[in-house]
């Protein structure tokens, strides 16, 4: 599995009402299944760091950005 069917793969999985975004709670359950309770920054700050254009949502794009810096 390459890095963007890994990150598809995680998008659908922690998008649990299938809106197309990453809201902050499924944001908060991916984080936790990526790295845990003991993170590097808190998921609030790692949160806001790549939703770029501040909507308060993850897009796949923005959970690519991600996975690739914090988990790849």
């Amino acid at each position: 599995m390459d890095r963007r069917e890994l990150v598809q793969a995680l998008f659908e999985e922690f998008d649990t009402n299938n809106d197309g975004v990453i809201s902050r709670a499924e944001f908060v359950d991916l984080i936790d299944c990526l790295l845990g309770k003991h993170g590097v920054k808190t998921r609030n700050e790692i949160f806001d760091e790549f939703d770029a254009n501040h909507d308060n949502v993850i897009s796949r794009d923005e959970l690519t950005d991600l996975i690739i810096e914090y988990a790849i």
